[in-house]
């Protein structure tokens, strides 16, 4: 039987296992407390959506944890309006994120109650950013996507950008400036899509109310693109 020849050997190489182990442990729980970022680390600019289920947000806290805009919640159909969305665009006039207003388009009223509906409780403060547009249904089908085209429609003719979160191939459906947003882990063709949705379940590093189950994106260009179309980043 091999004995150690230095009695304090063993002891040594136990503690340093120990510390490794604590270091790793440590390293860990610091990446998830970090800012989730998207999976190739190449993102351009980093943003959130937000809306009155997360309760108040410091947006000072965001802009200095290196989040460049916010999507804000707004409308849906013609009776529901967040709660949130008018002090979070006050909000925002006093940092340097930019910003824009997000859209979820009803199966249930029409493309022109929507529109009225959303003049009257936004108006046409509604960002820099590109006015966002998401299905507020799961499953549905061309009609439904021709009603959101021409909804789409109404808000180009009130010389604001839009994007439309459904796939590319229904683009035929859409008027011709109209661009595209995506979800999933890998990034999309920057050809196809102006912005990635990365992930529905991130978190930024040390804002209250936004440690998980966060909405968040990334303009799908470079840096200098996005500095041409929304201003600085806050970094």
């Amino acid at each position: 039987m091999k004995r150690f020849h230095h009695k304090f050997t063993l002891p040594a190489i136990l503690i340093l296992l120990i510390v490794a182990i604590i270091l790793l442990l440590a390293g860990i729980a610091n990446m998830r407390n970090q800012t989730t970022l998207p999976p190739n680390g190449n993102a351009s600019a980093i943003g959130v959506e937000l809306n009155q289920d997360y309760g108040y947000v410091d947006l000072h806290e965001l802009q200095a944890n290196g989040i460049s805009f916010v999507y804000l919640r707004s409308t849906q159909g013609r009776s529901y309006f967040d709660d949130d969305y008018l002090s979070y665009r006050d909000q925002v006039l006093g940092t340097k994120l930019a910003f824009g207003t997000v859209i979820a388009y009803s199966n249930e009223s029409t493309p022109m109650q929507h529109y009225q509906y959303f003049l009257k409780k936004v108006g046409t403060d509604t960002g820099s950013l590109p006015i966002w547009i998401e299905p507020a249904i799961d499953n549905y089908d061309i009609a439904y996507i021709k009603q959101m085209a021409q909804f789409t429609g109404m808000l180009l003719r009130l010389n604001k950008r839009v994007i439309v979160d459904v796939a590319v191939r229904y683009k035929k459906y859409f008027p011709h400036d109209v661009q595209f947003i995506t979800g999933g882990r890998k990034a999309p063709d920057k050809m196809q899509y102006s912005f990635w949705r990365y992930t529905n379940n991130g978190r930024v590093k040390s804002v209250k109310n936004l440690e998980d189950g966060v909405v968040m994106l990334t303009y799908n260009g470079t840096v200098t693109q996005y500095k041409e179309k929304y201003g600085q980043l806050t970094q």
